[in-house]
């Protein structure tokens, strides 16, 4: 999708302050020292007890609102991407952020679509400020901690290691500091068993009091015929790479045209055969080498990257930045901006 007269206008990012390095839990017994050289993430974040997902997004949010520098009444849409449980069951944290943030009697909504749930929101937001005449803006935040005993943040997952933290994103009809020239989504619910696995149902979160166990869920699923595990990688391919193109062809751009190529902190073997390799991304471009010291922050890789290209990278007016989310399910977003001005901030 081509979209004109949308700016994003403000950014933010909440990173806590405790820090747990892989070398530390490998130490403890907690990490396979094997995988952690695999993997390559050097440490994340840990939130504090008082810091779960919403109360961390509420932070960056707050921080993007005031760099856009949007009168609070313009925001009548405000979307949360999140992963993990937000610190309460039967809850809304959407509202909470909402609340916290800018208030108002806007449209709200949560957003559970895995680790594309930041990128996700930003088409959502593009979509609903398109059809708003009057001056409007959106948030968009994300927020996550993943905590045992639910969630192992070294164990649960398979060439993952968990970080904690949130971002946030305003995006605007009134202008900013970086043009959204177009976003592209593509799902395909085929791969939705990967993740549900193969055990059935339950009643309701942590039954067993273990934590969360993906990797079973996913070796259960590959391993139930033959073929499946080279049918999912062929199917994944073709998938990132169509909609990266249609990003792309939609703002009349070329990979090799973009200065900044912001993807999710996930493992270096799938970074490298993913992105460098398959798809022909410049690692230099990336902000990976960063992110492998806070590693896959849930819903928010994206936001918090975009984030750190800002405040560390010194984009210039006319640079493009390409930004793309794979979330469970499976879902792919990829978004293109361009700067047109050096943000003050």
């Amino acid at each position: 999708m081509r979209w004109d007269n949308l700016y994003v206008a403000g950014l933010g990012a909440y990173l806590p302050e405790q820090v747990e390095t892989a070398a530390e839990a490998v130490a403890a017994g907690r990490y396979d020292a094997e995988e952690a050289t695999s993997n390559g993430i050097r440490a994340v974040r840990v939130a504090r007890a008082d810091e779960p997902g919403p109360v961390m997004a509420a932070h960056a949010g707050r921080q993007a609102v005031e760099r856009a520098g949007r009168p609070h009444e313009e925001y009548d849409i405000v979307l949360h991407g999140c992963v993990g449980h937000q610190g309460q069951d039967f809850w809304t944290p959407v509202n909470y952020v909402q609340n916290e943030t800018v208030g108002g009697t806007g449209l709200s909504l949560e957003i559970r679509q895995g680790s594309n749930g930041g990128l996700a929101g930003l088409e959502i937001a593009a979509s609903h400020l398109a059809s708003r005449s009057k001056p409007a803006a959106a948030l968009v935040t994300t927020g996550d901690a993943f905590r045992l005993p639910y969630f192992d943040r070294w164990g649960s997952d398979s060439q993952q290691a968990y970080g904690d933290g949130a971002g946030a994103l305003v995006l605007s009809n009134q202008g900013g500091f970086a043009r959204l020239k177009s976003t592209a989504t593509y799902t395909d619910s085929s791969l939705e068993p990967i993740y549900r696995g193969t055990q059935g149902w339950t009643d309701g979160p942590f039954l067993d009091g273990k934590p969360v166990d993906l990797r079973t869920r996913k070796s259960d699923y590959l391993l139930k015929e033959e073929g499946a595990y080279d049918h999912v990688i062929q199917q994944m391919t073709k998938n990132a790479s169509q909609v990266l193109q249609e990003a792309l062809d939609d703002a009349d751009a070329k990979l090799s045209d973009a200065r900044f190529f912001v993807h999710a902190n996930i493992a270096e073997t799938i970074a490298q055969f993913s992105f460098y390799s398959l798809l022909g991304v410049d690692r230099a471009t990336t902000t990976y080498d960063w992110g492998q010291d806070y590693g896959h922050m849930g819903a928010g890789d994206q936001l918090i990257g975009m984030n750190h290209v800002v405040e560390a990278r010194n984009p210039q007016p006319g640079d493009l930045l390409v930004t793309m989310g794979v979330g469970v399910g499976f879902m792919w977003t990829v978004a293109v901006l361009e700067f047109t001005e050096s943000p003050r901030w």
